[in-house]
């Protein structure tokens, strides 16, 4: 049953991608994109719940379902607001990320079995999937910046570029995700500092991904005092978002896998 769930999840996050971005020329794809979106959704769900019943387990304490539990709140928020907020565009930047990124931890992320959750754990975990989803959110907002001011400047403009938000509205919704993703990431530091306390296990900020943490901790600081003491608007920002999530990719994979510690065999 799982593998049959994996199957499924990639291919509808691969066919939401491909479908997002047709529609950004052929607005009859937008009920197709949105269909694949709540199918891979849905069966990112089940396998979740899956994951949960058969370990006896919070289904996000290895690296590669805190990876799945990741995507799955970013599509979920995503799929939540998108209607609300007539942001269905931004479907188009989200969903090649998040498929990329699921694909990324099925082949490279090597399974490991979950382990028991509770407290501050349960708290670390969840805050660090939300702060992610919302860094990545920060993220596609930049890359959706950049696509309509480049088209503006180019002076001819194609379908899509009527399809996105105004630039102001990008900004603005840019600047929440930064504000949200490191308020969240900070309750992540210290309750995972509470849980190693708490448990006994004692603070390992010496390892690679501790450290690694702390710098994201501090990138996406200084995006917000830019922000707010720096006046930092529009292009510089929406690249700056861009460049910062790489140091959130780099210690998902690259710290991960080059660092092996207590976060890549189960937090």
């Amino acid at each position: 049953m799982g593998v049959l769930l994996v199957a499924l999840i990639s291919l509808g996050y691969v066919s939401a991608a491909v479908l997002f971005v047709a529609q950004l020329y052929n607005l009859k794809q937008t009920r197709r994109a949105m269909a694949a979106g709540w199918i891979g959704f849905g069966a990112e769900s089940l396998w979740l719940v899956w994951i949960a019943i058969r370990t006896r387990a919070f289904p996000a304490t290895t690296m590669e379902t805190w990876v799945a539990f990741f995507i799955w709140l970013a599509v979920g928020l995503y799929l939540l607001f998108s209607q609300r907020f007539r942001l269905r565009p931004v479907g188009a930047f989200l969903f090649p990320v998040t498929a990329l990124v699921w694909l990324a931890s099925q082949l490279v992320l090597a399974p490991s079995h979950p382990r028991a959750a509770s407290g501050w754990l349960v708290v670390h975990i969840v805050s660090a999937a939300l702060s992610d989803a919302a860094f990545l959110l920060a993220c596609v907002f930049g890359i959706m910046y950049i696509e309509k001011e480049r088209e503006l400047q180019s002076k001819r403009v194609r379908l899509f570029y009527y399809q996105l938000p105004p630039l102001e509205d990008m900004d603005v919704w840019l600047g929440r995700f930064l504000v949200a993703g490191w308020l969240l990431f900070t309750l992540t530091l210290i309750s995972g500092a509470l849980w190693a306390f708490t448990s006994h296990t004692g603070l390992v900020m010496g390892l690679a991904t501790e450290v690694w943490a702390l710098a994201t901790w501090v990138v996406y600081g200084f995006l917000l005092v830019a922000r707010i003491g720096l006046h930092w608007r529009g292009h510089r920002l929406a690249v700056s978002s861009m460049v910062a999530f790489l140091v959130v990719l780099g210690n998902v994979f690259g710290v991960s896998l080059l660092f092996p510690g207590p976060h890549h065999a189960g937090f």
